[in-house]
């Protein structure tokens, strides 16, 4: 669920976004004046200061190569267009004349064999099953032990349920957009996360920060309990542990939140634990607990993988090596020491599983599941079920025009894949 990134994304060479902040978008344009004036020094400065306060931005990161390639520093160029090409490997550096300088400089060769691997199609998983109801815009699902499929529409605000034969038929309405469910196997219910997104049917621009989690009885199709957020949230995510907690992250506002369940039939506030964010962090998506539970990982989209020790609520860093970048990730999954990631904020998508290390604080290596492959629309999340790693491959928000009309002629069926994992 990225869609909050693109509030933050540059849309020219000139400006910010409104919803930037001011002082990102003035240190910006001081960047961009120095640079139409050919102050380079000055742009390197200021440039550096925009990538601080907001990292692992494309644009910015491309500009502060640049930066430092015409102010003689071709190391740190060539270092930081080794980090752009690990969030886009479509950049075109070869022809930028800023980078002229580095085609006879050591590291060169190699940023050419970087933008080669990492444009090269992958594909070990398979198809699991194809559903026609792109109409319906999902972004999630569920897979029950029967075989059929919950599936949640971001358009039509509801859930639908699909046999073993593909067959779609209504199951729920919901107030807003469905995105992050998980399923309850001990009690047969199920947690969604719902947000009020334009996409939406009959959206009301007086909706827009709401938010509503819901507990749903399976076998009777019913919502037992709920909770309506009205505080500029994003509810992406849930997250279900062993004592029956309910996690969940806020991508408007980056706080994690613990809340105690029961079965009352009543919406009302049921919130128990807060962790405050906004200061270290951005834009919170995927939720997962390791084996013992000890550990919360979540993914901040821009930021990378985190984890919370939530014997001591310390939060630390999850680390990899130069040539893996950890960004752009929206579903997050543990499995066996390892996570499954979902990349749809770098180019080309990807679906990884990262290997940790003993401290559980260090990818050792990564597998690609799936890297540019024909089916990958825009990758979201998915679920681990009995040894395989199941995720929908094509959620279609790219199917949008500029007024929030989806278009048939852009919609594809829908497409679950997966991979066995042991």
């Amino acid at each position: 669920m990225k869609r909050l990134f693109y509030f933050f994304l540059i849309s020219c060479l000139t400006a910010l976004p409104a919803l930037a902040q001011e002082s990102l978008q003035e240190v910006y344009n001081a960047a961009v004046a120095a640079f139409e004036a050919k102050d380079y020094h000055t742009y390197l400065e200021k440039i550096r200061e925009a990538n601080e306060m907001r990292p692992n931005h494309p644009t910015i990161v491309a500009k502060l190569a640049g930066a430092w390639a015409l102010t003689g520093r071709k190391s740190r160029a060539v270092q930081t267009l080794q980090q752009m090409l690990l969030m886009d490997a479509t950049f075109d550096f070869t022809s930028a004349p800023e980078f002229e300088s580095l085609k006879n400089y050591r590291g060169y060769d190699d940023l050419l064999e970087l933008q080669a691997r990492l444009s090269k199609v992958e594909v070990h998983d398979e198809v699991f099953r194809v559903i026609n109801a792109g109409m319906l815009h999902p972004e999630s699902f569920v897979l029950l032990d029967s075989g059929e499929l919950l599936l949640g529409s971001i358009r039509e605000k509801r859930i639908v349920k699909v046999d073993t034969n593909g067959l779609v038929s209504d199951w729920i309405d919901l107030p807003y957009s469905v995105l992050g469910m998980k399923y309850d196997a001990l009690r047969d219910h199920l947690w969604v996360a719902t947000a009020a997104f334009p996409e939406m049917v009959d959206f009301n621009p007086k909706d827009q920060g709401k938010s509503m989690i819901v507990q749903v009885d399976v076998s009777e199709g019913r919502i037992l309990h709920g909770v309506e957020f009205n505080d500029g949230s994003v509810i992406g995510d849930v997250l279900l542990d062993d004592r029956q907690r309910i996690w969940h992250s806020n991508s408007a506002k980056p706080f994690l939140v613990r809340n105690v369940t029961d079965t009352a039939e009543y919406y009302g506030a049921f919130s128990r634990k807060y962790i405050d964010l906004q200061d270290s962090h951005f834009n919170l998506q995927g939720l997962t607990l390791n084996d013992s539970q000890r550990y919360l990982y979540f993914a901040d989209y821009i930021s990378g993988i985190h984890r919370v020790d939530l014997q001591t609520d310390k939060i630390e860093k999850v680390f990899a090596s130069e040539n893996i970048l950890l960004k752009g990730i929206d579903g997050l999954y543990f499995y066996n020491n390892t996570l499954l990631a979902i990349h749809n904020g770098v180019k080309p998508y990807k679906v990884v599983q990262y290997f940790l290390d003993e401290s559980g604080l260090f990818i050792d290596m990564e597998r690609i599941i799936n890297r540019g492959g024909e089916s990958l629309g825009e990758p979201t999340l998915g679920q681990v079920k009995d040894g395989y790693f199941y995720y929908l491959a094509n959620s279609p928000w790219a199917a949008y025009d500029a007024n929030k009309n989806l278009l048939p002629e852009k919609v594809s069926p829908i497409e679950i894949r997966r991979i066995k994992l042991d």
